[in-house]
């Protein structure tokens, strides 16, 4: 249990789907903790004894920092697959994102669509691609690809997609294969109890699917014969439906995985993420 490290990669993956309130320290073993004892009940601190179990070593003056911290994340990824109760993050396999406005509009002017009980299943099957530290504790970048994705929740949609009036509400389905993800961080400091905790001060996301289809049940009212037409048209033009949508939803989910990404890391001082 003298294993201890962390990553703001590995910090950035587990927003995916992790909402971490804060931990209760007395339920655990703090004769550990390198702080003082006006801290140890501070419940911004995590216990790092807690965090060995899970995570590989790696330093901050290591030649070999990038391929450290690709091996932590293939350590790691069990264990977000099935969620780490003792941190309080949850799986990210199926990944709850919640309620999300995909896009507003002006009424008679597009389409307003809005997304309920959203449910990603697949993510923990990610296969990392490229990772690049630019710049220690400042900018970092990696590509991820998600070999196949199925989304469910609910929907509300009201206006035109490909020039085609459509409106509706209930359950939608969707299949998303040969998914890449490019990820972009810009870090800071602050200053937390006297500790330097790092932060997430940017976070770009941009998503390529290379294909998919989707299903909306019970639109027009339940009508089939309309609602099968505005599937398949919807199917069969997915890469213009996809172009038109996405930039909309990376922009919702930076504000998410932003504010995910930094009630983590208040938790961890950097001396902790990186010893």
């Amino acid at each position: 249990m003298n294993k201890l490290s962390a990553s703001w990669l590995l910090v950035a993956l587990v927003t995916l789907g992790a909402t971490v309130d804060a931990v209760d320290l007395r339920k655990y073993d703090t004769r550990w903790l390198p702080y003082s004892a006006a801290t140890i009940t501070d419940p911004l601190i995590v216990n790092p004894t807690i965090l060995a179990e899970y995570l590989h070593v790696c330093h901050r003056e290591d030649p070999k920092l990038t391929e450290c911290m690709k091996e932590s994340i293939e350590t790691l990824r069990p264990y977000l697959a099935r969620g780490i109760p003792e941190l309080d993050i949850p799986s990210i396999d199926p990944i709850h994102l919640g309620d999300l406005i995909v896009a507003e509009s002006v009424p008679g002017q597009g389409v307003s669509i809005s997304a309920k009980d959203i449910k990603a299943y697949g993510p923990s099957n990610f296969k990392l691609k490229k990772l690049n530290v630019i710049e220690y504790g400042k900018i970092y970048s990696f590509e991820l690809e998600l070999p196949h994705l199925y989304v469910e929740g609910r929907y509300v949609v009201d206006g035109r997609i490909l020039l085609l009036p459509v409106k509706g509400s209930g359950k939608f389905t969707g299949n998303f294969t040969q998914g890449i993800g490019s990820v972009r961080i810009k870090g800071d400091r602050k200053r937390i109890n006297g500790k330097d905790h790092l932060s997430l001060a940017k976070l770009d996301i941009k998503i390529r699917v290379s294909d998919g289809r989707v299903k909306l049940e019970n639109l027009f009212g339940g009508d089939r014969v309309l609602g099968e037409i505005i599937n398949e048209t919807i199917n069969q033009n997915f890469n213009l439906l996809s172009t038109e949508l996405i930039p909309l939803i990376e922009k919702a989910l930076q504000r998410i995985f932003k504010r995910t990404g930094n009630k983590i890391l208040e938790r961890f001082p950097e001396e902790v993420l990186f010893p």
